[in-house]
Parts: structure tokens; C-alpha cells; sequence
């Protein structure tokens, strides 16, 4: 669809601009292409952006740090790109710019959280937001809903439920609407094949008071659920279900649910009750089956890497490009137990590409390497037992003393959090700054979050928890997953980070936690400058690399096991 297309069509319905999204009525980060509105008009392809479109003139995409870079190369022309981490937000430029401008501005309540849009409403009183009928765009294909085995699961359905309504906070609620779909999934142990690296099942579930389970989606296959301990409905039959609750009170996490509902629910005079998202808070503490799949799958993840840095050590520099190294990951990666697919689409990023923090390779992706520089590779799998994501940082070619001292900075970045020792509850927000003070002192920083929380054959980025400078306010508890990725981006030169996942679990010191690595990946020792390192950094390596090499050389072959233990023996030797 053109940018034109739909300024004629904001035009004819008297509106001053439109908001467009990249949401359909699940409210996440993953979407098939076919899908992406914001994509066919503006051709950025990132994960995270709003569109603000005047019926006259331009149009503005506001994007965060991570997409700063790509968005510029991206987008067409009459798009201008504002970078919300440089600059104000989205709403705040709204509130500036519109100030003495009263107008109309349009957007689809399905695609929008009844938080922002009552955010928007509250901040921005001289602007009236008008909701557009439109359903959101969904993919016509079927897609296949299977049952994630109690084996991996670990807790049946039966349990989460009890879980969920014991954890209600106002038991005297009719009901729950639940709307993301990765809490829906991991409530009823189902998945599904609707995304290419997340297997969630796309759709909402209904609770009611007794207990009883409703859920709406459209074109899915249940066949292979032998016994579903649900109802099944099409969305279009959610407002007539709704209508059931008539003048009684429903629980919603106003975060997550489409502002659609809350205006079916004041046509029905449904009270709507703003509850935290249950599911997302219980599935982020892993029970301990998940737990033991979550640490055998690193291991799994840990010999495909190996096995891939083995083989990319053999190559030709000139006879590698992006594609290349992206297909052979995967391929190694494919070969493991109870691989299922990607988590996300593998960032191969060369020279130059490293410093766009999500760049994806397109046209380029087939020109063959020159030496010397870094290759920033991003990558992980779904496998049935659990979610892996991890970055390293190669050297290709020669290195150079502004690459060895910038990589050893992020090194001691990564250190210096995952050594951290940490009260139980201790917000990600302030965590984050351990990692990036290391780096304040070079005159270095990143533009985007130090770590996310990661799911169980779920999303790679699962709230509600995180590490980052303007978020992650949830506290941290032992079994919960996540990522600690500092990095350093020079544009138009390079692009550096390193990123382990990591177990919270109780420290050796009474009443504290800690970070226990789950990846087992070497890291890059040809960029290491061991005199920039103290004693306490050179033994977390030592031991780190220790530990990578016991645990994987057996399932190695001679050549493999020694090109491993050369590169996790001791720093200096």
C-alpha cells in the first residue's frame, strides 16, 4: 500500500493524520510479512515503530535506539525518520508540536493497547483521537496447533489455571480476558506453526469465574489436540460473548489488550478491571522441568556453534558472505536434538553492517568478505525444551588495536553484570547500569536495552522482565531467564556484542542471587587485551571458558575438541 493511498483515504474520512503500527490485535513484536502494514508503506522492516501520517506532506516514523541506522537506510523518501532515543517520544513530540493545534487523528483500536491510546487521550487533551473500523490485516492461512508435552512443559494446563485464578488479585471478578498470545499458549501447553521462529498460538482466552476456558483465533488447526479443555470461537464472535458479561466486571492487563475491547465492553457495560498480566509474571519464573530442558538445550546450542566456528575458522575469508554464514549456522543448528527453528531471523552483520544493531542482510548479503574486520553474529533456536539466543563477535582476518581495546571494553561490560550479586526483587533498572559504566569511562555507550527476558519454546523476548535504562521494573527472582548484551557500534565502521543468556539462582551469599551462564559459546580471544583486565576479569574468563570446554568436548570430534580447547584455554597462555 502507498503512503499516497492512504493520505487520499485520511483525507475522505476528514482527519488530519493517522497513526499506523506494526501491531495486528496480538500487540507483539512478531508478525508475518504479509501482515505489516507500517513495512508495505514505509519499507522499514524493524520490529518496533509507530507511523504518524498526514493527510498532506510527510509522514514521520519514530523508531528507538536499535533502529536508528537501519530505519534511515530503509524508509522511503517522503518518511522522515526521528530517533525517539535522541530525541522526544512519540507522545512527547505529539504534545509539542500539536500543542496549539487542535486536530483529528486517526488509529485502529485493534492495534493499539488501551494504555497508549488512554495515555495519548490524557496527555494530548486538544487532540481527538478518532478510532478507524477496521479489522486488523491477518495472514488467510491455516496453521497447525500442537500441545507442548507435559515432559517439557513440566506443569500441566490444569495446574497454570489454579496458578492464575489463585493469583487473581480480585477474586470477586466474573472473569479474565487474556491477550497475548504467548500467555495463552503457555496456560494451555499448546504451540503453534502461525510465526517462523515463535511458536506461540496466536489467539485470546476467556476465563470465567468457574473456571471455564473460551478461546477465540482464527485459522488454526486443532486436529491434533486430543482433549481440549477449552471452547473454541472465531473472533468476530468475541463482542456477542462479551455481551454475556453485561454489567458484570472483567480483569484485563491494560498493557496488552487492544483498546477495541474496552469499547466493546462500555457498550455492554462491562467494567473493566486493570489486573497485572498473571500468566506473564507466573511463566517468567521457570518450574524446575523447564529449568533442565533450558540448560540441555544450551548444551545442544553450544555444540552447533562450536561446530560452526570450527568450520568457519577453515574457510577462505574471501569465499564467505552473510548468506553463507547465516544457511551453514542453520544447518548445524538443524542437526541438534529437538531443534524446532530459529528464534529469529540470524543477524550476520560484516564491517560496517555490524553497527546497525538489528541489520538484517538483504541484496548485499551475497558479496563475499574482505578481510580484517569483525563479523557480528546474533542468532538462536527453538528447540522443544527450551529458547536460546546468543551474540558473539568475530574476528575475520587481522585484528587492529582499536578493535582488541573496544571489544575488551564490552567484554568487561559483560563481566561486570553477569558477577553481579543482587538482593531478590532487584529491578533490571538498576541493574543496567553495571554493565554500562564500564564503558561511560571510555567515552562509549549503546543504544539499546542490556538484556530481555527469554521463554521456554516461546518468545526470545518475553516480558515482563529486563535489564535497561528506561524500563524493567520488575524484580528479579531465581528461575527467571535472561540476556546481558552490552555492545559498542561505530557507525559506518563496526559493530560489537557479546551476549549470554543467564539463569537467575541463589548466590553463595546467604539471602542474594546471582547470574548463572546458560550459552556456551567461546568468546573471541584474538580481541582480547588481557592488559586491560584485573585478576577478578581474567579468572570469570578462565572459568567461563573452563566450563564451555567440559561440557562440550565430548560431544565433539578430535578436530573439533581441539580447535575448542585452544580456544578456551587460559588468557595469556
Amino acid at each position: 500500500m502507498l503512503l499516497e493511498e492512504i493520505q487520499n483515504k485520511i483525507s475522505k474520512q476528514k482527519l488530519d493524520a493517522i497513526i499506523i503500527t506494526r501491531n495486528n490485535q496480538f500487540l507483539e513484536e512478531d508478525i508475518r510479512k504479509e501482515e505489516n502494514l507500517l513495512q508495505q508503506i514505509s519499507n522499514f522492516s524493524g520490529s518496533a515503530g509507530r507511523l504518524l501520517i498526514y493527510s498532506q506532506g510527510n509522514a514521520i516514523l519514530f523508531v528507538d535506539g536499535r533502529y536508528e541506522l537501519q530505519a534511515e537506510q530503509e524508509v522511503r523518501s517522503k518518511i522522515i525518520v526521528h530517533c525517539t532515543a535522541n530525541k522526544l517520544s512519540f507522545t512527547d513530540w505529539l504534545k509539542y508540536k500539536l500543542k496549539s493545534y487542535p486536530c483529528k487523528i486517526g488509529y485502529n483500536p485493534w492495534c493499539l493497547s488501551i494504555k497508549e491510546v488512554e495515555t495519548l487521550q490524557k496527555e494530548l487533551p486538544q487532540i481527538k483521537l478518532i478510532a478507524c473500523e477496521e479489522e486488523p490485516q491477518l495472514s488467510p492461512q491455516t496453521f497447525k496447533v500442537f500441545e507442548h508435552n507435559i515432559e517439557y512443559a513440566g506443569i500441566s494446563s490444569e495446574e497454570k489455571l489454579s496458578q492464575v485464578i489463585n493469583a487473581l488479585p480480585d477474586k470477586k471478578l466474573d472473569g479474565i480476558l487474556i491477550t497475548a498470545p504467548d500467555s495463552v499458549s503457555w496456560l494451555l501447553n499448546l504451540r503453534a506453526n502461525c510465526l517462523n521462529n515463535t511458536p506461540v498460538m496466536r489467539a485470546y482466552a476467556l476465563i470465567d469465574k468457574d473456571g471455564h476456558i473460551s478461546i477465540f483465533a482464527d485459522n488454526l488447526d486443532f486436529s491434533e489436540i486430543e482433549q481440549p479443555n477449552f471452547q473454541r470461537y472465531r473472533f468476530n464472535e468475541l463482542p456477542n460473548i462479551l455481551k454475556k458479561y453485561k454489567k458484570k466486571t472483567l480483569g484485563i492487563s491494560r498493557e496488552t489488550t487492544p483498546y477495541q475491547i474496552k469499547r466493546i465492553s462500555e457498550k455492554y457495560k462491562i467494567e473493566l478491571i486493570n489486573i497485572p498480566e498473571i500468566c506473564q509474571e507466573l511463566k517468567s519464573q521457570k518450574n524446575e522441568v523447564e529449568l533442565s530442558g533450558i540448560r540441555k538445550c544450551h548444551i545442544r546450542d553450544g555444540v552447533a556453534l562450536t561446530k560452526f566456528l570450527y568450520w568457519l575458522d577453515q574457510q577462505d575469508i574471501t569465499t564467505l558472505n552473510e548468506k553463507r554464514i547465516i544457511n551453514k549456522l542453520h544447518d548445524f543448528r538443524a542437526e541438534q536434538d529437538l531443534y524446532y527453528s530459529e528464534s529469529f531471523d540470524t543477524i550476520a552483520a560484516y564491517k560496517e553492517h555490524g553497527a546497525i544493531v538489528h541489520y538484517h542482510a538483504k541484496e548485499e548479503a551475497e558479496k563475499n568478505f574482505t578481510p580484517n574486520s569483525v563479523l557480528l553474529l546474533d542468532s538462536g533456536a527453538q528447540y522443544y525444551d527450551g529458547t536460546t539466543d546468543v551474540t558473539r563477535t568475530i574476528m575475520l582476518g587481522k585484528e587492529n588495536q582499536e578493535l582488541i581495546d573496544a571489544y575488551t571494553y564490552v567484554l568487561k561490560a559483560h563481566i561486570k553484570l553477569s558477577s553481579a550479586i543482587f538482593p531478590t526483587g532487584t529491578s533490571g533498572i538498576k541493574l543496567d547500569i553495571l554493565s554500562r559504566e564500564e564503558l561511560w569511562k571510555h567515552g562509549m555507550d549503546y543504544n539499546h536495552g542490556t538484556g530481555h527476558g527469554v521463554g521456554c519454546f516461546l518468545n526470545v523476548h518475553e516480558g515482563p522482565i529486563g535489564i535497561s535504562s528506561n524500563y524493567s521494573q520488575t524484580g528479579l527472582n531465581k528461575g527467571m531467564i535472561l540476556s546481558i548484551e552490552p555492545g559498542y557500534y561505530l557507525a559506518n565502521r563496526y559493530g560489537i556484542r557479546i551476549e549470554n543468556l543467564v539463569e537467575v539462582t541463589t548466590s553463595t551469599i546467604k539471602g542474594m542471587l546471582c547470574f548463572s551462564a546458560l550459552t556456551l559459546v567461546p568468546y573471541e580471544q584474538k580481541l582480547i587485551n588481557i592488559k586491560l583486565l584485573d585478576t577478578q576479569e581474567i579468572e570469570w574468563i578462565n572459568n567461563y571458558h573452563q566450563r564451555v570446554y567440559n561440557t562440550l568436548k565430548n560431544k565433539l570430534s578430535k578436530e573439533e575438541k581441539t580447535w575448542l580447547k585452544h580456544a578456551c584455554r587460559k588468557i595469556g597462555e
